[in-house]
């Protein structure tokens, strides 16, 4: 999946903000998307990659980046697969989010994968974010406990995944656009899940995109509030949204505290 410009009258689109006036953006299926195959996960390079993930921390950090650059991780037999892992593992630790960030810029500058990097991280979470609407339409039936475990883990991984978008931006990766495009997308639908998503996505980037697109931070919280005015929704999610408010009522700085520098810990 990935983000373009309608050829023709939108069917859901996202209309630009003022930075963008005029422009608007829909979800496209990718002619040929990556996929897993049964091989990649046997490959040498893909098992190094993968204990180095395992054991990075910031103290350890430079050690094992000196083991990582000496993989061919540009190699196109490669690449798709280690970026994946990247994603996959980001999205499962969030914690590490940060350390794993550094470690894709320092590969980056050694290897030139911003480009690369970052339109893997915009088809993930659009391929992501609508395989979790799919939810809304398999919940109206019976509910089992697997699906609901199947759901509330498909929802955390994409939350792991929109930290780990946010600190790409703060290491360079990303640009602020790609983080307000994401923005566009969740501002598309309604349901629980994306208010949810809004709101823990802009906790993560609120204080960049107030510098750099404040028009659509204006816009996205005029929408929660909207949203917390109506009165229909969760107490969860209603006590969600009034964080968030505070939140940038705060400067996007968490009351009585710093957020969290996950990472800098020993794992396990």
């Amino acid at each position: 999946f990935y983000l373009a410009m309608p050829e023709g009258p939108p069917g859901g689109t996202i209309i630009g903000d003022g930075d963008g006036e005029g422009e608007s953006w829909q979800l496209r299926r990718s002619d040929n998307p990556w996929k897993p195959n049964a091989h990649h996960g046997q490959s040498e390079v893909y098992r190094r990659m993968l204990g180095i993930l395992n054991r990075v921390t910031h103290q350890s950090l430079s050690t094992l980046m000196e083991q990582a650059q000496q993989l061919p991780l540009s190699d196109p037999e490669h690449l798709p697969h280690i970026l994946a892992l990247f994603i996959g593992k980001a999205q499962d630790e969030p914690m590490f989010s940060p350390v794993y960030s550094q470690m894709c810029r320092e590969l980056s500058d050694m290897l030139g994968l911003q480009d690369a990097i970052s339109i893997a991280c915009e088809n993930h979470f659009q391929e992501n974010y609508i395989a979790l609407l799919q939810y809304e339409d398999q919940f109206q039936g019976n509910i089992s406990c697997e699906l609901v475990h199947e759901e509330i883990h498909a929802r955390k991984r994409l939350i792991g995944h929109m930290r780990f978008l946010s600190e790409l931006q703060r290491v360079g990766i990303i640009e602020t656009e790609q983080l307000a495009a994401t923005i566009q997308i969740l501002l598309l639908h309604e349901d629980a899940r994306s208010l949810e998503l809004l709101c823990r996505f802009m906790a993560y980037t609120g204080q960049s995109l107030e510098r750099s697109h404040q028009d659509l931070i204006n816009r996205s919280c005029d929408y929660l509030e909207r949203h917390l005015n109506g009165g229909l929704l969760s107490p969860r999610l209603r006590f969600l949204i009034q964080d968030t408010m505070d939140l940038r009522g705060n400067g996007w700085r968490p009351r009585g505290g710093h957020h969290h520098s996950a990472g800098r810990n020993g794992r396990g």
